[in-house]
């Protein structure tokens, strides 16, 4: 699938540099298949005492994979579920992914048919998921970010069928605070969606360069990047769900910290 293909082979071309791999990324590409099944479906064994003397991209490894692991999951959960949940898949869903803020079951016209938890600590915005993506149409996974007063929260979909016709959405939604303590040294990440902050760790987002990066053409042509910026080294890379394009990213020294 796209964002599995895409967060596989982003994720594959920083662990390479973790094992010592001096290859071209071109030839990464090549290897992707059989990185993907030596380290992303083997549990990882990795030291980390060690962070502050690694490379930027070891680093972000280290800190991303089980970020990255735990999202591949979920977005496949999410992917199968294209009939009308019972409250028992509800409610293990949000067992296996306890970072979920909640999951809530729409019809077409957005009405709530089914929510857990029953009151949401942020309103519930499921219009955008609504309309029709001119890439992605109404069958595959979609989302979006909504920004609130309390905290930019990403809401993932994947249409329900009955009878080969669209009759609503099972939508989860999350606070990246939450997703990002999955990681060994959450304060380092920084986590955009598109023009979005959802987390800037110890960061002050505003004085680092990828607020400057114009994600989207960015991310036309690239799944991962090395730059540096005033003597600190910058990379990152993006993971896909659905449609939402979760761009990782960290910094090498504390140069750019708030």
């Amino acid at each position: 699938m796209h964002y599995s293909l895409r967060c596989s082979v982003a994720l594959c071309v920083l662990l390479t540099l973790v094992v010592g791999c001096k290859q071209s990324v071109k030839n990464t590409w090549r290897e992707t298949k059989g990185y993907y099944h030596t380290y992303v479906n083997t549990p990882a064994e990795l030291a980390f005492d060690d962070v502050d003397l690694m490379t930027v991209e070891e680093k972000l490894a280290v800190m991303y994979t089980p970020i990255g692991e735990e999202l591949e999951q979920f977005a496949r959960t999410m992917d199968a579920k294209d009939v009308f949940p019972d409250l028992a898949w509800i409610e293990a869903t949000r067992k296996r992914f306890p970072w979920l803020s909640g999951i809530a079951v729409v019809n077409i016209e957005g009405k709530v048919l089914m929510q857990r938890p029953e009151v949401s600590m942020k309103p519930l915005n499921v219009a955008p998921l609504l309309k029709e993506d001119a890439k992605f149409g109404f069958r595959k996974l979609r989302g979006y970010v909504d920004e609130t007063p309390l905290g930019n929260e990403a809401y993932v979909a994947m249409p329900f069928f009955v009878d080969n016709e669209m009759r609503g959405l099972v939508v989860a939604h999350f606070d990246a605070r939450n997703l990002v303590e999955l990681s060994p040294a959450p304060d380092d990440l920084v986590v955009i969606a598109d023009t979005k902050v959802l987390w800037s760790g110890k960061y002050q987002f505003e004085s680092t360069p990828f607020a400057e990066i114009n994600w989207q053409e960015m991310l036309g042509d690239e799944s991962y990047g090395v730059f540096e910026e005033s003597g600190t080294s910058y990379t990152w890379l993006v993971q896909y769900i659905g449609n939402i394009p979760l761009v990782f990213g960290t910094a090498s020294t504390q140069a750019s910290a708030g």
